[in-house]
């Protein structure tokens, strides 16, 4: 009896430690996943060219996930040669850091949270390089008149096509 309590304690912890991942199918907003996986967001939401050669699509999270702890999340794909090459989480709406949470729990990045920054209302940045891919994190909250504002983002790049939007406007710009 107690092996089985113990066992059901640590399926409950896990589950709790991976509720939002279980929550949201994210599977597909992954990098090098293929622009045909994202027809029925092409159908509902603006995909455009912004740059040459680099396409981008903006959803809302609740069009794929209603988990409340993530609500607000506005994520911004953008793919090269039909292949998804930066993926950026952004929330203005709810302060629970779900975007840090999201960021460990589902993309294992790896952040450690400086709890002497977070106590001081400082901005946190993050950034790790893992295998060819970036994963950047920032909390900014507002100072003196954008005091209660925030901005939690979240972001994955490619690290071969970090700057390829930068590139691109130099060749616009010499035009």
């Amino acid at each position: 009896m107690n092996r089985f309590i113990a066992y059901l304690f640590g399926f409950l912890l896990l589950a709790q430690a991976n509720a939002l991942a279980l929550n949201c199918d994210l599977n597909k907003f992954k990098l090098g996943e293929n622009l045909s996986s994202f027809e029925k967001e092409k159908l509902a939401f603006m995909f455009s060219e912004p740059v040459k050669g680099i396409n981008s699509i903006t959803l809302p999270i609740e069009f794929i996930c209603q988990d409340k702890e993530i609500k607000g999340t506005v994520i911004s794909l953008f793919f090269i040669d039909n292949k998804v090459v930066r993926i950026i989480f952004q929330n203005q709406i709810i302060q629970n850091r779900s975007l840090f949470n999201l960021a460990n729990s589902f993309y294992k990045s790896g952040f450690t949270k400086n709890q002497k920054i977070i106590d001081k209302n400082e901005p946190e940045k993050y950034a790790i390089e893992k295998n060819g891919i970036y994963y950047l994190y920032a909390n900014l909250r507002g100072i003196n008149e954008n005091t209660g504002n925030f901005l939690e983002l979240f972001e994955i790049v490619d690290k071969k096509h970090e700057d390829a939007a930068t590139k691109e406007a130099i060749i616009q710009e010499e035009k």
